[in-house]
Parts: C-alpha cells; sequence; structure tokens
C-alpha cells in the first residue's frame, strides 16, 4: 500500500459528463511512481475517510497523451478545488486500456467501480 499527497486542481470535466465526477490531482511528490491503471483508494479529506476509485494514465480512448491522476471518490458532491488530500493505494483492478467507444469506457467504469466496492466490502 502507497500514500500519497496532492492539491485537487482544475480538470476537463469528461468524468462528470460520463456520470463519474472526478477530483484531478497534482501529487506534491516528485516520485509519481504509479503505474497507470485504475485502483482501489481510500483518501482523507478534512480528517474524513472517502473511499473512492483512482486513475492514473493519459486517457488513450480520448486521445489524450498528458498523464493524470484522478479519483471519483464514492457518494460524494463537494466542491474540493486548491483543498489538499491524502490518498492510500491499495488494490490495481486493471491497466490502463484504450476502449473502442465512450460507452464502453463508461460500462468497463461501472464494472471497476462494483470491484473497487467489492473490495472495501471484503477488507474494510
Amino acid at each position: 500500500m502507497k500514500f500519497f499527497t496532492g492539491i485537487v486542481i482544475h480538470g476537463e470535466k469528461r468524468g462528470k459528463e460520463f456520470g463519474f465526477p472526478t477530483a484531478n490531482i497534482q501529487l506534491d511528490q516528485s516520485d509519481t511512481t504509479i503505474e497507470p491503471g485504475v485502483y482501489a483508494t481510500e483518501l482523507i479529506l478534512d480528517n474524513e475517510k472517502h473511499q473512492g476509485m483512482l486513475y492514473v494514465g493519459t486517457r488513450p480512448t480520448l486521445n489524450l497523451s498528458q498523464k493524470s491522476i484522478e479519483i471519483h471518490i464514492f457518494n460524494f458532491n463537494r466542491n474540493i478545488y486548491g483543498i489538499q488530500i491524502q490518498f492510500f493505494v491499495f488494490k490495481k483492478i486493471r491497466g490502463d486500456q484504450r476502449f473502442n467507444s465512450i460507452e464502453e469506457l463508461i460500462a468497463q467504469i461501472e464494472k471497476d467501480q462494483a470491484a473497487i466496492k467489492a473490495f472495501f466490502a471484503t477488507n474494510s
């Protein structure tokens, strides 16, 4: 399990368009050695623990190339831009991959979310 801290920054709001709003993270550490993929994550925000889905990668389905670090926080709807968060990286669910359509991507994100919630249900 790895621990990271970062600041929530503005992104392109694509996750919100897909029904999975994300907190885009600018890591404090110069060591950003999180392999691309989707992970179960737990974060601390204002001294409260939250579970979520961490994505690290270049978003190949959207034909982008810049590395992005984003967290979809489960059951959460607050403006947290500019706030420092701490998060733990738990289980890797899958690697980064390109999908043939946005619909395929969304379907996979739904599967990832279900897998992560199941992980936390048995490992909390």
